[in-house]
């Protein structure tokens, strides 16, 4: 079988859960003896070189994979500048397969956008393989967190919609994900295919460690944005009365977002895996108070370190977190964010690490070796449908 895989980018080239999906999705395709070619594209000028060569890509999969670099569009300044540059990008990626490809593919991935004229020209005549897109967590119609993401989640809804109920397939994620485009978009059951997010096998440690004195250590991995709920996070740091805690926030915080509190500690954005593995490891609880999200990477990387985590019932985060590894919470807010950290806090020791273990139970289910072998078997089963 052969796959084309499209997207805007790979990391360590372009920044992203996406992207980070992206680059793990094809190099286990490949090690897993897929036909592969991978169209992607960098818009950071000083990683542009080295994404058109993958670098760092293991090198078994790097002289396999079809690589094939497509130009980005120049950004525009006027408003919906996103959505032109990515239907002129699909563009280019389908004038790219057409001159590469000459009909050797069996089906075409393709994430996000990337597939939308590729939707357009089958559905005008033109032949082209079956088409499945990932659109991961449908944020665009979850809670905004904001006016103009709000404004931009309207903009971009007519797309998505018009794109899962075109394209012969849809990847999903389950619950809430799932009910969106079964429920908000109206795409039938058998054009869904349900798979979950994965995390690299790298990631996966042997047995959770154990606190190393009596102070639980919460940590929070991702960027200052009211969607990911930062300032509930800080907000709910100052209303804790327990002070046998420290918290540990990953990613660029800037200095007028922190508090002043011996309890919080700021990393700053950190891209090396050790060292980010390194800050886990002495960490007790992920917290993920997210007002959308699809199903977070974060969580299944914290997961892997045998870290208990708190997070909202949001996306598909119901699949990895329930009262056995953490909490689970029904709602977004200071309040409910408060009331599971003290809960954390006032656990016994024995607890907390049935917990964190718990976590690391369920990784086995979630590593990229298992997640491509589910993703080859689905696409298998509905090309011998076809």
């Amino acid at each position: 079988m052969k796959i084309t895989l499209l997207t805007d980018g790979v990391s360590p080239f372009a920044m992203g859960g996406m992207q980070r999906h992206s680059a793990l999705l094809a190099q286990h395709l490949v090690s897993a003896g897929v036909d592969v070619d991978l169209y992607h594209t960098a818009q950071d000028s000083e990683a542009i070189q080295s994404a058109k060569c993958l670098e760092g890509f293991p090198e078994d999969v790097r002289e396999t994979i079809g690589n094939v670099f497509v130009e980005y569009p120049a950004r525009g300044r006027l408003p919906g500048h996103y959505l032109r540059n990515s239907a002129e990008y699909s563009r280019r990626l389908l004038q790219q397969f057409q001159k590469h490809d000459r009909g050797s593919s069996d089906f075409i991935y393709a994430q996000g956008q990337t597939g939308r004229a590729f939707i357009e020209s089958k559905r005008s005549g033109i032949k082209l393989p079956p088409i499945g897109i990932n659109a991961h967590g449908y944020e665009m119609f979850q809670w905004a967190g904001g006016l103009r993401t709000h404004l931009e989640h309207i903009m971009l809804r007519p797309t998505f919609r018009r794109l899962s109920l075109k394209a012969d397939y849809v990847f999903s994620f389950s619950g809430k994900v799932r009910e969106i485009i079964e429920e908000q978009i109206g795409v039938p059951e058998q054009k869904i295919i349900q798979l979950p997010n994965a995390v690299d096998g790298d990631w996966v440690v042997n047995c959770s460690k154990p606190a190393g004195d009596k102070r639980l250590r919460f940590v929070f991995i991702g960027r200052d944005e009211r969607r990911k709920g930062v300032p509930d996070i800080l907000q709910a740091i100052n209303f804790l009365t327990d002070e046998r805690f420290e918290f540990h926030f990953v990613g660029p915080i800037p200095i007028s977002s922190r508090i002043e509190s011996t309890s919080a500690f700021y990393h700053g954005k950190i891209n090396d895996n050790a060292e980010l593995q390194g800050i886990l490891d002495r960490c007790d609880v992920l917290v993920c108070p997210s007002y959308a999200e699809g199903m977070p990477t974060v969580i299944l990387e914290a997961m892997a370190r045998g870290l208990a985590i708190i997070a909202t019932d949001v996306g598909a985060v119901s699949e990895l977190v329930g009262t056995d590894n953490g909490v689970l919470m029904a709602e977004v807010g200071v309040a409910p964010l408060k009331e599971a950290m003290n809960i954390m806090l006032k656990m016994d020791f024995g607890s907390l690490q049935k917990m964190k273990q718990s976590s690391l139970d369920k990784v086995p289910n979630y590593t990229w070796d298992r997640v491509a072998q589910l993703t080859i078997a689905e696409i298998e089963e509905k090309l011998s449908m076809r």
